[in-house]
């Protein structure tokens, strides 16, 4: 498992040939934050703005 693009609020990474977007469950800085996968998605561009979006949330 490659790291692919990492925020502190989202993360994407490849696995098993598909891309898999994980965002942040907990408060900021958190040792308990755990990440959760949103799921696979075999399409690097729908992936990407999956990812982009999670950034956005995150961002307000």
């Amino acid at each position: 498992m490659g790291a692919a693009m990492t925020d502190p609020l989202a993360r994407l990474d490849r696995i098993n040939g598909k891309w898999q977007v994980f965002t942040r469950k907990g408060a900021d800085g958190a040792a308990q934050a755990a990440w959760l996968s949103l799921g696979g998605c075999p399409d690097q561009y729908t992936a990407v703005r999956v990812w982009l979006a999670c950034l956005a949330q995150g961002k307000h």
